[in-house]
């Protein structure tokens, strides 16, 4: 049998993120692995991104609000999984450059992505489930 201590997933809050959400935590139970929840904000890197390029500042707060928001939806999406998890939010660049950089950080045996992010498995040396 094999064995998957660490599965981690990476949501956006769409559609098939949220299928593959659901599909790494019936895994994760099944398997008794820790649930590494990925997520990165775009939106505010990118607004960060074009603020500083016009020379206009950010608000001060709008990381830590953007985190919170962030953080409080997915523990609403985990409600439901009583497992080992671990929560990542990150606003430091667009998905296909972070998703890989945690990935080789967290180590997990098992990621699960969408097929919209299904480039980044081959970037990664881990097995790799896509959802569609």
């Amino acid at each position: 049998m094999v064995e998957i201590k660490k599965i981690m997933v990476n949501i956006q809050f769409d559609g098939a993120s949220l299928r593959a959400l659901e599909l790494a935590k019936d895994l994760a139970e099944k398997y008794n692995s820790q649930l590494v929840v990925f997520h990165e904000i775009v939106d505010v890197y990118m607004m960060k991104k074009v603020a500083a390029s016009f020379g206009m500042p950010v608000p001060p707060d709008t990381e830590e609000k953007s985190k919170k928001s962030a953080l409080e939806k997915i523990e609403d999406l985990l409600l439901d999984f009583n497992g080992n998890r671990k929560v990542i939010v990150d606003i430091s660049g667009r998905v296909k450059d972070t998703l890989p950089k945690f990935v080789n950080e967290e180590k997990p045996d098992l990621v699960v992505i969408t097929d919209e992010y299904e480039y980044i498995s081959k970037k990664v040396n881990v097995n790799t489930l896509i959802v569609k």
